[in-house]
Parts: C-alpha cells; structure tokens; sequence
C-alpha cells in the first residue's frame, strides 16, 4: 500500500523529462554575438593589460555556443587566442627569471607585440564576424577545435 495520498498505489514514479535543445539563434544575432567575443575580448584586455581578456569570450562561449555554429566558432578562435597571450606571458615572465631578468630585454618586447597583435587581429575578426565569415585567427595555439 502507498503511503502517499497523492499517489496510486501501482504508479510507477516518472521518468525525468529530457531537456529541450536549445532554440536557433537569428543570423542577425549570431553575427552580432560572435562580434562581441572579439571586441569585448579586446575591451576587457586593455582594461586590464591582458590578463582578463578571456573572461568576455568565454562567457558568450558558454553561452550561444549550442545556439549558433558561428558564435561557436569565434568563440573558440578567440579564447584560443587568449590562452596564448597568457602562456607567451607567463613564458616570458619565466625566461626573464630564469635569466637572471637579461631574458627581459628579448621576451617582454615580443610580449608586447603579441599582445598589440591580438588586439588588432581580434578588431580584424569582429569585423569579419559581423560580416558573417569563419575567420581563423593565425598564431593562436588550437586548445579548442
């Protein structure tokens, strides 16, 4: 015998409910989403002199990613290219130390150039991502395919 009232004695308990999928994106919002993984990425990086760049992109990542394959896409060559800011940063922080700081002078120029490279390329594929197009960000190491 049961001993909720609510149920029937031979009911058997539900089964969970699979969730949805989620809904497509607009074309129009897609463009403008996988634009703002590049630019915010650009904004947050300046900000905060390019150890939060990948916070912007990560979140519409993680977001839009299953609603639009072009927001997807930007996504991933955008926090690619973050991820590798941040290990030619640390790279260079290490061969400075490790030189007894003369590593410096070679590895905080090409630091910097790195990093003013990113955020022209990354100006270069929002723009591109507006227009549409599945632009492949160059001298990013693939973490994500």
């Amino acid at each position: 015998m049961s001993t909720n009232p609510q149920q029937p004695y031979n009911s058997s308990p539900q089964a969970p409910v699979p969730a949805a999928a989620p809904a497509p994106m607009l074309e129009a919002d897609a463009r403008m989403w996988a634009m703002f993984t590049h630019i915010g990425a650009v904004i947050a990086a300046v900000v905060s002199g390019g150890i939060l760049g990948f916070i912007v992109p990560l979140v519409i990542w993680l977001v839009y990613r299953d609603r639009s394959a072009l927001v997807g896409f930007h996504g991933r060559q955008q926090m690619n290219l973050q991820l590798t800011g941040l290990i030619v940063g640390i790279g260079a922080i290490v061969i400075g130390f490790a030189t007894l700081f003369f590593g410096f002078i070679l590895t905080i120029p090409l630091w910097i150039a790195y990093w003013i490279y990113s955020i022209v390329i990354s100006i270069i594929a929002g723009l591109k991502a507006n227009n549409g197009d599945y632009y492949r960000i160059k001298f990013a190491i693939p973490f994500f395919k």
